[in-house]
């Protein structure tokens, strides 16, 4: 009873058992003494006792959900549709700051005896625990809960959005590469010339002495590690103070340090030539490191703050196969690491660059103010620090590869490694006798006849699988014919298989008369093999046995006419068939089922489709119906003709969708419903649990329990479908409708849960009732028997008030939350609404429910999380076949890999839990604000930490059905969502101690097998820009061509730049785009390769490759590298509401424009949606390719060999980051939508003087008024690339002096000169008259760090309609009549002016490397002016400025609307081709669309013509 109250207070376990522990204890005999007496005026009328809330209720438990809810909110108001709208405090939007306390933090108190004793106070100031133990439940009412949970008392872990939060869960992984790489770079790093005084260089002369220089990663690290941890430690821990804390501290740092003291004492003795001591000092050096090393690696941390409870055992064996994998995985990337480092070493040498570290100090001191030797250093640093970055980049790639062979490997182990017979067997020809021996044991106790050749099976199994081909047909799957094929009976006609009929119990059948017979009218009851002969029956051709031989001709040659062609039927025959090869725990049997709920928590996703959502008559684009029976012919004409053999007068009208009538649509509906992602498809196949139970029932109970009775068994005591309706209370009616039409076609099994509301009434003072929310809320509970109100809902049957307003987080956490009341059995099954299921799987239950089965009280096999595989069938078209393949490989191979290696955790989705233990840690999942968005895989890492012999398994003899995106944009909105959930991921406290107690392989592991992929995604797409960058920096200090004696050109009389260069990427970079491509690839590959054929897998994978899917995921990596960086930078992190239907409609290129003139009719395209994620970087990237180009590229045809993979790699990247979006739009390259795009960008920039621009960048980029500063790591980055680059264009002047003899001071001012005066100046003076005019630059408010752009009309004034229009009322952008389009071009004219005339000299002494370096100098000075001003801009005093900033203000704006003028104009240029070459295939093949068969992989669809 305490926990079915709790509400929100459930996420809080420990404080549960706290208030359940005293409750035990109390010593009161009733209410009153509880909870005090009640006085008569506390009387409600209306309710006719004391409280309308119970007791407990509002005296316990709502005043601590009332401290929650003060914490993070203003208040829960209504808004005008009569929905909750709940206000996040100020400051809160983007993420809880880092001192705000949380469900874990308060949840924690309640685990530490010492400061619970000290923080729970009451309200007369005397503390809890000085009642006696017996009174102390009954001072809970008087409990000062506000003081007691304040943050600065209980916050345990600082969840910081910067690098130290990251650094402090991760620090392991970076130790690991850092250690690698000083080890690499030592071993191939050649001795310095030994110097004439004997003075050593600053890196050591000899390899020994360099070697023990990375024993000093030891003590930088822990200084790095000791910050990171004081930055996430929480306030309430911070305080607490001892002298053994402060003497252990000491001791700590006494250690960490020890490596620095002993290496300054082995440079000491070296410099006094000191041999033999040298070498006793090295190992002594050396061992200290070793064990700081060892300490900081491989020994998890035990501590309190780190390990809350003890972790689980692991075997020896899998710890030694885990530590395995990780050696070779490291050991390989190691030995490739070398011979790249090997590559850059020679490079530099070549170069003439002064490596850093083979100088001594006087050598430093003399050349330390040298131009040439800071240009070499800084090029130094920059090519080391890119050679860090790769090396890093690509170890999730090498385990990604390393994952696909240990996936294959325990694929044979789990077959007992008869790899032979497993790859030539006929494992469908064995379904019977497998299903027989594992699924049906108590009625089969014999093997296949091998003598004779036939097969022997339970005699249960025929009419168990006529079942299962009556779903098939029912499903329309299948035709009658081939149902009468794969059939035992083969009676019955396909057109009377009903869902009334399959309700049946198998034995009353009108099929029942071909079933075998054994003498038995009960099948329950036959007689087992070997007792009574069995009767025969014909197998279906299905089951015969077929010889591999032909096997081979059939799948190479031949097709098998028992085969049946319905891709989806295939995957099902041989799913079973590949599952029932695999371990299977004993089934139970009925009736001793355990019991069993699975949640489904619906928000707003679709229930039914509707008709105006398949077709709308009269629309120009094809209807999604159209789509949806082209990519499933064979199966609506099965569904045709089904309807024709049940329901009088069905037409035969095909695709003529308006010849059917609205009752026929309903059928329609229904039948596309279950191709759909809907929630009718998930119920109906969940509740197929209900059916495969009642089989087994029939089939194989225990007649000889009383609970075997007909009158007594009921298979819904065993199964509950509970779906939890979040917002059942404000459907419309038609939803109303189609819930209603769930509870009638599955009455017995389906269960809603909903939250309800209604006023607080006159007791809400004395309820305790939050006087911010108009609310009092209830969870509510109804079923088929509830009963219908006259406005179509049902009065539930159960209901529990709840203490406020429940959705305090993202909202799918709370949702089942507060259903898990009503779940009943052990075990739960979590389910998204976009899920499906399969008959013959669902018999499995039994099976998959043996994986807890317990032998003894207490026997930890119980307290498991079992994860099963999903089957993704949304691959229609390429998007839907790249986003399942990511998934099948990710559900399939790469859980199975993770769960051998102790790094899966709990995903949601078909895991099966058991709800007792998953209640002792506060639920199915978690619900913080932002920080849990990926709310379920919290669960698996909170299941991992209370170890106590927990386990997670993966099993895949057991699938589920799922649905995934289709469309390019909504498979990116779902990688963003889950990239800004891993941002927030990796700062919480679960990532940060899995990080420190697991042992190395495992925090390996779970680093790369969730964040660290993520992370990765970052690397590699910046790996690119960044070698760009390098390569630029490089070729354009190389010679000019004229006056190198000047130069010191490092070239002269050696290779070019450009050659050497070509030679490094080629050894550098070249593997790395490749090895993304493979990693990304071969789990799928592989995976597919065991479950269908070498030839499928080739197969699928040369059409990913011709579908151009590298631009996909290429351009995928991209969105998830700047979703993940920006929510460390900036949170904001929310639920993205995907769409999960067919991409059938084209998005413009920045909105739809008005039916006449230069006006916009609505705003929002895909040009808005990616520019600053990835058009801009594309744009940059694409002008630096060119710069190459233009340096030079070698002319010898063994280094144009070398770099043919990287410009190819290039222009890959380039492509995909600029054009990957519009080639996966459909209807993109037709000829009349191009020119509606024109139109509309020609608006966009134009109308209102550039308005629509004005709005969408103050609100999308600039964001007038958040405060974000423009001092982060971004511009320290680009400040240093500038340094660098100045630092080599310094060395030109030097020598442009020298030539010339001129002061060098002029020049270098010149070139230092940002070219921004001439623009200020203009914009000033446009600014001034506009302040005559009257107008100015207005501001927009503050949003969302995360905002995607949504669609927004545009009223007949030209204001956007919506949230904006507040906004854009004062964002009037004329500038004195000027459009900013204007004034934009003229101040790019003004800045390339300006910064041609600063390095013009370079250009009239035919010096092109300089000069164009120069323009680049000053491009990068612009942009780092610019960051700043946006900084300034954005900060929430510029407002203050208000006239005196208006040039500023009107100078960034120019300038940014000028990069996005040059944007979509190269983004249109480069379209313009293809428009092109779509018009002429428009002319030449008007029915064969190509574009249509890349993104479909289906040709155009044309409507019928009439005559």
């Amino acid at each position: 009873l305490v926990w079915g109250e709790a509400g929100n207070v459930r996420f809080m376990p420990e404080l549960i058992y706290f208030i359940a522990e005293l409750a035990i204890t109390s010593d009161a005999l009733s209410l009153d003494q509880l909870y005090g007496k009640c006085e008569a005026a506390e009387w409600d009328a209306e309710e006719g006792r004391p409280f309308r809330s119970n007791r407990f209720l509002s005296s316990v438990i709502r005043p601590i959900y009332n401290v929650v809810f003060d914490e993070w909110y203003d208040y829960v108001d209504v808004d005008k549709n009569d929905r909750d709208k709940k206000k996040l405090k100020e400051g809160f939007d983007n993420y809880l700051p880092a001192h705000v306390a949380n469900y874990d933090d308060w949840n924690e108190l309640f685990l530490d005896p010492e400061r619970l004793v000290v923080t729970l106070v009451l309200k007369d100031g005397t503390r809890l625990f000085e009642q006696p133990a017996g009174r102390r439940f009954q001072a809970l009412a008087r409990l000062d809960w506000a003081a007691s949970l304040q943050a600065a008392a209980t916050k345990t872990h600082r969840e910081v959005h910067s690098l130290w939060g990251v650094f402090g869960t991760t620090h392991r992984v970076w130790l690991v590469h850092a250690l690698l790489f000083s080890m690499g770079v030592v071993a191939v790093t050649e001795d310095p010339p030994a110097q004439a005084d004997g003075e050593q260089p600053l890196g050591g002369q000899t390899t020994g002495v360099r070697f023990a220089a990375v024993g000093l990663l030891v003590p930088a690290h822990a200084l790095l590690w000791w910050h990171a941890r004081w930055q996430v430690k929480g306030q309430g821990i911070r305080s607490s103070r001892s002298c053994f804390k402060f003497a252990k501290t000491f001791c700590n740092g006494v250690g960490w340090f020890a490596p620095l003291g002993t290496y300054v004492i082995l440079r000491w003795v070296v410099e006094q030539g000191w041999e033999r001591q040298r070498d006793l000092i090295l190992i002594l050096h050396l061992i200290v490191s070793a064990i700081g090393f060892f300490y900081l690696l491989i020994v998890p941390k035990s501590s309190k703050r780190y390990k809350l409870f003890p972790t689980t055992r692991v075997p020896f064996h899998k710890r030694c196969a885990r530590y395995t994998l990780w050696f070779l995985v490291l050991g390989t990337k190691f030995l490739l690491g070398t011979y790249i480092f090997r590559a850059v070493w020679e490079a530099t040498d070549e170069l003439g660059i002064a490596r850093l570290g083979r100088q001594t100090h006087t050598e430093l001191f003399l050349v330390f103010h040298s131009p040439v030797f800071v240009a070499n250093a800084l090029l130094w640093i920059s090519l080391w620090c890119i050679t860090f970055f790769l090396f890093v980049s690509d170890t999730q790639l090498w385990f990604t590869i390393a994952c696909a062979v240990l996936g294959v490997w325990t694929v044979f182990v789990q077959r007992g490694c008869r790899c032979v017979s497993w790859a030539f067997e006929d494992a469908v020809a064995k379904i019977p006798a497998r299903f027989s021996e594992r699924v049906l044991p108590r009625k089969y106790a014999s093997t296949e006849d091998e003598a004779s050749g036939k097969q022997s099976f339970s005699p249960s199994f025929p009419a168990l699988w006529d079942r299962v081909i009556e779903y098939m047909r029912y499903e329309d799957k299948i035709d009658n014919q081939l149902m009468g094929d794969l059939s035992f009976s083969g009676a019955g006609a396909g057109h009377h298989v009903y869902w009334e009929t399959l309700q049946k119990p198998l034995r009353t059948r009108s099929s029942s008369a071909s079933a075998p017979s054994t003498g038995t009218d009960d099948p329950a009851t036959a007689a087992a093999p070997g007792s009574t002969p069995r009767a025969k029956v014909k197998v279906p051709d299905l089951f015969r046995r077929k010889s591999p031989a032909e096997m081979a001709v059939r799948e190479t040659c031949l097709r098998d006419p028992s085969w049946p062609l319905n891709p989806d039927v295939q995957w099902r025959i041989l799913a079973l068939a590949r599952g029932l090869g695999l371990p299977m725990p004993r089934p139970f049997r009925a009736p001793y089922f355990p019991g069993i709920t699975v949640l489904i928590p619906h928000y707003g996703e679709s229930i039914l489709m509707l008709k105006k959502e398949l077709f709308q008559d009269g629309k120009k684009e094809v209807p999604l119906m159209h789509w949806l029976k082209s990519n499933f012919d064979s199966e609506f004409n099965a569904f045709t003709g089904r309807m024709q053999g049940r329901v009088t007068g069905w037409p035969v009208a095909g695709s003529e969708w308006s010849e059917y009538t609205e009752p026929q649509w309903d059928n329609i509906a229904s039948w596309a419903s279950m191709r759909m992602q809907t929630l009718w498809r998930t119920v109906v196949g969940m509740c197929m649990y209900h059916a495969a139970l009642q089989c087994h029932y029939e089939l194989q109970a225990d007649r000889s329990s009383s609970l075997a009775d007909p009158t007594i068994w009921d298979p819904s005591d065993c199964f509950t479908c509970m779906v939890s309706m979040q917002v059942y209370k404000f459907f419309d009616k038609k939803q109303l409708e189609h819930t209603n039409k769930m509870f009638d076609k599955m009455p017995s099994c389906l269960k809603v849960a909903f939250i309800d509301c209604q006023g607080k009434g006159r007791g809400a003072d004395v309820d305790n009732v939050h006087s911010r929310q108009r609310r009092r809320y209830f969870s509510c509970l109804i079923d088929k028997t509830s009963t219908v109100l006259p406005d179509f809902t049902r009065s539930p049957k159960l209901r529990i008030e709840l203490p406020g307003y429940p959705i305090l987080g993202d909202g799918k956490g709370d949702n089942q939350n507060h259903a898990i009341p009503f779940m009943r059995g052990h075990f739960s099954q979590c389910i998204d609404a976009n899920q499906g299921a399969y008959f013959e799987q669902m018999l499995l239950l039994p099976c998959a429910l043996g994986e807890f089965r317990s032998r003894y009280r207490g026997d930890p096999n119980s307290k498991k999380i079992v994860g099963f595989p999903e089957h993704i069938t949304s691959d229609i078209g390429s998007i839907g076949d790249f986003a399942a393949s990511a998934e099948v490989a990710f559900g399939t191979i790469l859980q199975r890999t993770y769960s051998v290696l102790g790094g899966r955790m709990h995903y949601g989705h078909p895991d099966i839990m058991n709800k007792l233990v998953m209640m002792q840690q506060g639920g199915v999942s978690k619900a913080t604000k932002t920080l849990n968005l990926s709310e379920d895989i919290f669960a698996g890492m909170d299941f991992t930490l209370r170890g106590q012999d927990r386990t997670i398994h993966h099993c895949e003899y057991f699938h589920l059905a799922k649905g995934r995106d289709l469309g390019f944009n909504t498979v990116l909105g779902f990688f963003s969502k889950l990239s800004s959930g891993t941002g927030e991921q990796v700062i919480t406290r679960q990532a940060f101690r899995l990080g420190q107690i697991l042992h190395l392989p495992e925090a390996l592991t779970f680093y790369y097998a969730h964040v660290g992929y993520y992370f990765t995604q970052f690397l590699v797409s910046s790996s690119l820009p960044l070698l760009v960058f390098v390569w630029l920096l490089v070729v354009f200090s190389d010679c000019e061509g004229s006056f190198d004696a000047f130069l010191g050109c490092r070239s002269s009389g050696g290779r070019p730049a450009s050659e050497i260069m070509a030679n490094l990427l080629g050894v550098w970079f070249s593997w790395l785009l490749l090895l993304f491509l493979v990693a990304t690839s071969l789990p799928l590959f592989v995976e597919v390769w065991m479950e269908r054929s070498f030839k499928v897998a080739v197969l699928r994978f040369i059409k990913q490759m011709c579908t151009l899917s590298p631009l996909l995921f290429i351009f995928q990596g991209k969105i998830i590298g700047h979703y993940v960086v920006n929510e460390l930078r900036y949170g904001g992190a929310t639920y993205v509401s995907t769409g999960r239907g067919l991409p059938t409609e084209r998005r413009p290129f920045v909105g739809e424009p008005a039916s006449s003139g230069l006006q916009l009719g609505k705003v929002g395209g895909l040009y808005l949606d990616y520019a600053a994620i990835a058009y801009y970087d594309g744009a940059v990237l694409c002008a630096g390719t060119l710069l190459i180009v233009f340096a030079g590229t070698p002319s010898t045809p063994v280094a144009q060999s070398q770099l043919a993979w990287i410009f190819f790699s290039l222009g890959l990247t380039i492509g995909s980051w600029l054009l990957a979006p519009f080639v996966f739009n459909p209807y993109q390259f037709q000829a009349r939508a191009f020119r509606q795009d024109l139109r509309a960008v020609l608006a966009f920039f134009l109308e209102g003087g550039g308005k629509h621009w004005v709005e969408w960048y103050d609100r999308t980029q600039l964001r007038k008024g958040s405060g974000r500063s423009a001092v982060d790591i971004t511009f320290f980055l680009a400040a240093f690339a500038a340094m660098a680059w100045y630092a080599m264009m310094n060395v030109k002047v030097e020598a442009f002096g020298r030539i010339f003899a001129v002061t060098t001071v002029t020049v270098n001012l010149m070139m230092l000169i940002p070219p921004v005066l001439l623009s200020l100046v203009f914009c000033v003076l446009i600014s001034i008259l506009t302040l005559c005019r009257g107008t100015m630059l207005g501001k927009a408010g503050p949003s969302k760090a995360h905002f995607r752009e949504k669609d927004r009309t545009v009223a007949d004034g030209g204001a956007p309609v919506g949230a904006a229009a507040d906004k854009h009322r004062s964002c009037t952008c004329c500038c004195s009549g000027v459009p900013l389009l204007l004034i934009a071009l003229s101040v790019l004219v003004l800045d390339v002016a300006e910064a041609t005339l600063g390095v013009w000299r370079f250009y009239q002494i035919g010096w092109s490397r300089a000069f164009v370096g120069g323009l680049v100098l000053k491009w990068c000075m612009v942009c780092l002016l610019l960051h700043i001003a946006e900084g300034s801009v954005r900060s929430r005093f510029f407002p203050a400025l208000r006239c005196l900033g208006a040039p500023l203000d009107l100078w960034l704006h120019a300038h940014r609307m000028a990069r996005d003028v040059l944007t979509c104009w190269l983004i249109l240029a480069a379209l313009t081709p293809v428009v092109l070459l779509n018009m002429l295939n428009d002319c030449l093949c008007p029915g064969l669309s190509l574009h249509h068969l890349l993104i479909y992989r289906n040709p155009n669809h044309l409507a019928r013509q009439e005559a």
